[in-house]
């Protein structure tokens, strides 16, 4: 199981670096953004609170969930 992750986890690290190759000619397609966002919705509703639990992590508050503090972090305070 731990080496079909490994494949699994390096095609998807591929994918992740070919949207965002540095090379100006190459900008992300709206079919990638698209994708992106579908999976984050998708994750973000795996750990969705469940009176104010997290589903997934099932800790506390769902504040204290890894996935929510990178979504807010990302998305609502916007990394320099």
């Amino acid at each position: 199981m731990d080496e079909w992750f490994r494949v699994l986890a390096a095609s998807v690290w591929r994918y992740l670096d070919g949207t965002v190759s540095g090379d100006p000619g190459k900008a992300p397609t709206i079919a990638d953004a698209r994708t992106l966002s579908a999976a984050w919705r998708a994750l973000l509703r795996l750990h969705d609170a469940e009176g104010g639990e997290c589903a997934r992590c099932q800790r506390g508050h769902a504040g204290s969930c890894t996935v929510w503090q990178v979504a807010i972090g990302y998305f609502v305070r916007r990394p320099p």
